[in-house]
């Protein structure tokens, strides 16, 4: 399936094949038609695809459309959007980023809501910014999100107030506009890098002559400095407008009258006179290959793309999702080839995917990423095009479709599984794209019954077809972008190895490695001497005779989930000084070389169809394992786990790829500039122990496997002493019975293993670490407050309460009051073992001229509450929150999952998970006042600063600017995916 334009631009650096000559084609979006499948111009008499049954939807009389669903998870909880169809690539040339600074602004003042009164309401009302209040600008959208409870009439009733005037009354107090832009310049800082300055050089190459390559979201800081706000109401006015709106509502409530409540409130919005048209901007596609090459000192890893530009395809009738379905499987086994290859030591890149997008509304862009090896990007930009051009000659094999079919049609089952407990979002976020993108949002039942109907079309001749339409086409570019002190190719290099591909003999794929099974025969079992229940919580102990612990909370919240954990006391703290560089990667190396009689490669082929994932891990204290599976395929799930133990692989073959892998993450890190930082700010939280220093290529390169193999044996070769964790729809009886085969098997030696304290000793007073390097304009600064302390849940909860009232109050101060920052992150945490520690923190990215300043007013805020506690309307919010909070945790299987494995790995009574709600009482002025005076202890703490270096900053980076051509501006494609993926950022 296609990925949506604002979810996959961050990841561009943009590529694909031939030289042809100059021929330019706009694509009229509104026009475009067909793919591989189907022929342009040819009638499509399918079928229509029907939106999804449960979703009711309309248009008002002045042209709002509504969508409307019941959905019960989470309970008590309702989403209510609102997407704009406009977004940058709208803007006229003197308001480029006053599409994202207009959303900005509907925090900052509505009819309503004067200033900031909007996220004084959110966070009184129990919600957390990201989770739950949340809004993304990309080039032609913007969308507005909030999850409001629905247990509160006067609450819901004020989210449709949000909504309303987010919709049709935001303010623009000048006041607030001017300092607002500070926050948004602020966003603005914290995008620029290498990464960002190569992805403005290469975005107009792959969107030449086109608006989109002129009009990324973040805008253009001056324009951002100065835009009178007569600007910023011009863009809201124009396009915030019913006929170009969406209301989206989503949850636990009565579609009936959530439908009355949208006719209320928004059938009187008004369409302006003399609005301008929304037409979709088109996109040229070129009769010719373009080859970028770019380099940054600060670039510190190498990027290939592949990518070839042809019309939109729509997504409304059942030809379309046969042809969306082929692109899906296609894509599927093209990932699994080039994962494959990954696996191999001389592979010329450390990871490669590849997708088919749309890239705004005109134009869908095949593509391949990969990240190069350090010196090897033409060879990686050869084996991409290698791959393609194999795939082109020789197409697909049957056994690679057979398991691509099956991976697929399982997880469609999976969906409809799950319909009713996945979050709501999954829904809004489907009726978000039907309304902008005509993605019909098909209900799970639809789309696995069009799977069943289409998938025996979908036939390797189908697949070949589909691939030769896509490589056939002109627009094309090849782009590598890596470090200027890395060897990299020039755009005549590149150009060669584009024209040669086509003459070099390339045989078919040979798919190996598929057959046997997972476990010969089931080990002789062991026995569940001991049985315990603690009813209070449905929770089962069982002891096993090797002496292992298996906790079990069986829950309803997902039909087919169980999560899993294990640890064990140890952890490479028990290696020798002389083995630890290879004991510490031990189990990174062998969760990449498979199990038993199958490498990596192998397992994944003979596990195709089966929901099961199990990760080994060693960390300094303990080792474990951590994983989750479907309920039907728990007993492979639990073979697996049982392999990880008894039959560990040493393979030279996969420590070979894994080497090469690593190397090239790490070897030009020390040229991130932000990663040299907190490398810096480690070291000096550690007191430079040579166990805690960051990690080299040289490092890498002195890895031993039979080291490492040794130690990953030595510390999961007794399973005595570990605790096995299983939450979820768990059926008791089946557990037992698998427990018992392959649990209770594994072996024991009968050891009494503690973990061993390596003597870290953290700085004594303050300790000032300053780092200068980057040339953006940019800063860094990272406080860290430590210290000895004692534990109980009533302490660790006050250093909680502490961090979560000062994160509001910070956020106040620097963002709102100051404009200083765009976020703030504030967090403590106490360590129980070797010593019970605690650490709280607190980080900002700023301009470097306002580091001191900001600094100052947090030490300012530190003295205030140490003197006299907190605001009593921030006391509110903390609780509130929690409450809020707790009350979709307890549903979700990742919360019980912590909680018990927390509670067994410290041996605490796990009942009291049941006075969390107990302890919201806690919160207080007063208890947040002991915390301050015992936790912000201002004679010991660490104080970082990144800095850029000498000269960066002046001139807002007109050192950079000279540098690297002119780079241009950020844009806001990371924070649109993040909101695809559940939103974890602060509105704007």
């Amino acid at each position: 399936m296609k990925l949506f334009f604002r979810s996959i631009i961050a990841t561009l650096a943009l590529a694909a094949c031939n030289p042809k000559t100059t021929e330019e084609v706009t694509v009229n979006p509104d026009d475009a038609k067909g793919n591989g499948g189907q022929s342009q111009g040819k009638v499509d008499d399918s079928p229509e695809l029907a939106l999804d049954p449960a979703v009711r939807t309309g248009t008002l009389p002045n042209g709002l459309t509504y969508y409307i669903r019941k959905h019960p998870k989470p309970e008590k909880r309702v989403l209510l959007w609102l997407a704009v169809n406009a977004g940058s690539v709208l803007e006229e040339d003197d308001q480029r980023g006053l599409a994202h600074f207009v959303e900005h602004m509907a925090f900052n003042g509505t009819e309503r809501f004067e200033k900031n009164t909007m996220i004084d309401f959110f966070e009184k009302s129990g919600m957390d910014f990201g989770a739950d209040v949340n809004a993304f600008t990309s080039f032609d959208e913007t969308v507005y999100m909030l999850q409001v409870p629905t247990d509160d009439a006067k609450l819901l009733s004020t989210g449709y107030d949000v909504l309303e005037d987010w919709a049709g009354a935001v303010s623009f107090d000048p006041k607030e506009v001017d300092k607002e832009r500070g926050v948004v310049i602020e966003e603005w800082r914290l995008g620029r890098g290498a990464n960002q300055r190569v992805f403005d050089k290469q975005w107009p190459v792959f969107l030449a002559g086109s608006k989109y390559a002129e009009r990324k979201p973040i805008g253009d800081k001056e324009i951002l400095e100065t835009a009178p706000v007569e600007r910023l109401k011009a863009f809201y006015e124009d396009w915030y407008r019913p006929d170009n709106m969406a209301v989206i509502v989503v949850g636990d409530i009565d579609p009936d009258a959530a439908l009355a409540e949208v006719k209320k409130r928004f059938s009187d919005l008004k369409n302006p006179e003399g609005a301008p048209e929304r037409v979709n901007v088109p996109v040229p596609l070129l009769d010719e290959t373009r080859i970028d090459v770019e380099t940054d000192k600060e670039m510190s890893m190498t990027q290939v793309t592949l990518a070839i530009k042809g019309p939109a395809t729509p997504f409304l009738t059942e030809n379309d999702y046969r042809d969306d379905l082929v692109d899906t499987l296609f894509h599927g086994m093209l990932r699994a080839r080039l994962d494959e290859i990954r696996q191999r030591p001389e592979a010329p890149f450390a990871f490669a995917f590849s997708f088919t997008n749309e890239m705004g509304r005109a134009v869908d862009v095949f593509q391949l990423f990969a990240g190069a090896k350090p010196g090897q990007a033409e060879a990686a930009a050869k084996t991409l095009l290698e791959e393609v051009e194999r795939v082109r000659r020789h197409g697909f094999l049957a056994s690679e479709l057979e398991r691509i079919k099956a991976d697929h049609m399982r997880d469609l089952e999976r969906a409809v599984t799950e319909a009713d407990t996945v979050k709501g979002n999954q829904y809004a976020f489907g009726l978000v794209n039907d309304f902008l993108e005509g993605h019909t949002m098909l209900s799970h039942a639809d789309e696995l019954a069009l799977a069943k109907k289409y998938m025996p079309e979908v036939t390797l001749e189908a697949v070949n077809a589909y691939a030769e339409s896509w490589t056939s086409r002109k627009d094309r570019v090849v782009s590598a972008a890596g470090a200027s002190r890395d060897k990299m190719p020039t755009k005549k290099d590149l150009q060669k190895v584009v024209d040669g591909i086509s003459m070099m003999p390339i045989q078919p794929w040979e798919d190996g490695g598929a057959g046997g099974s997972l476990m010969a025969a089931a080990p002789e079992a062991g026995k569940i001497t001991k049985k315990e229940r603690i009813e209070e919580l449905d929770l089962s102990v069982w002891t096993l005779s090797n002496g292992a612990r298996v906790v079990v909370k069986p829950t309803n919240f997902k039909n087919d989930e169980i999560l899993f954990s294990a640890f064990s006391p140890g952890g490479h703290s028990l290696a020798p000084d002389k083995s630890f560089e290879s004991a510490q990667w031990a189990d990174g190396i062998i969760a990449q070389s498979g199990v038993g009689e199958h490498d990596e490669v192998a397992l994944g082929k003979l596990l195709t169809g089966k929901v099961v994932r199990v990760r080994p891990w060693i960390n300094e204290l303990e080792e474990g394992m951590q994983g989750s599976a479907s309920p039907q395929d728990l007993e492979v799930f639990m073979q697996l786990v049982h392999l990880y133990f008894t039959a560990p692989r040493k393979d030279e073959v996969a420590f070979g790829a894994w080497k090469g892998q690593m190397d090239t993450f790490f070897k030009n890190r020390d040229l991130n500039p932000q990663a040299v930082f907190f490398d810096e700010f480690g070291k000096a939280a550690s007191g430079g122990h040579p166990r805690r220093l960051p990690p080299t290529s040289e490092k890498i390169a002195s890895v031993q496997l039979d080291t490492a193999y040794d130690f990953y044996k030595d510390r999961f070769g007794d399973a005595g002493d570990f605790t096995f964790v299983f939450v979820g729809n768990v059926d008791e009886a089946r557990l037992e019975e698998l427990a018992a085969t392959y649990l209770a098997s594994l072996p024991t030696k009968g050891r009494k293993e503690k973990w061993r304290d390596i003597k870290v000793k953290p700085p004594k007073g303050v300790k000032k670490v300053r780092v200068e390097k980057g040339q953006d304009p940019k800063s860094f600064v990272m406080l860290a407050f430590h210290g000895n302390t004692k534990w109980s849940p009533e302490i660790e909860d006050d250093l909680d309460m502490l961090s979560e009232a000062m994160s509001i109050r910070l956020r106040e101060i620097l963002r709102e009051d100051m404009s200083g920052v765009y976020g703030v992150f504030s967090n403590g945490n106490i360590d129980r073992r070797p010593k019970t520690e605690y650490e709280y923190f607190v980080g900002f990215g700023c301009s470097p001229e306002n580091a001191d300043k900001l600094t100052k007013a947090v030490f300012e805020l530190v003295q205030k509450v140490k003197k006299e506690g907190i605001d009593q309307d921030v006391v509110d919010k903390v609780k509130e929150q929690r409450r809020r909070g707790l009350e979709t945790d307890q549903k979700e299987n990742r919360f019980w999952s912590r909680q018990l494995t927390e509670h067994y790995r410290y041996g605490t009574d796990p009942r009291k998970i049941l006075e969390l709600e107990k302890m919201i009482d806690r919160v207080s002025s007063d208890n947040i006042k002991k915390a301050a005076n015992k936790y912000l202890n201002e004679k010991q703490y660490i104080d970082a600063l990144l800095m850029p270096e000498a000269g960066a900053a002046e001139g807002e980076g007109k050192k950079a600017e000279k540098a690297e051509k002119a780079p241009a501006k950020k844009d806001e494609a990371k924070k649109a995916k993040k909101a695809e993926k559940a939103p974890a950022k602060k509105a704007g």
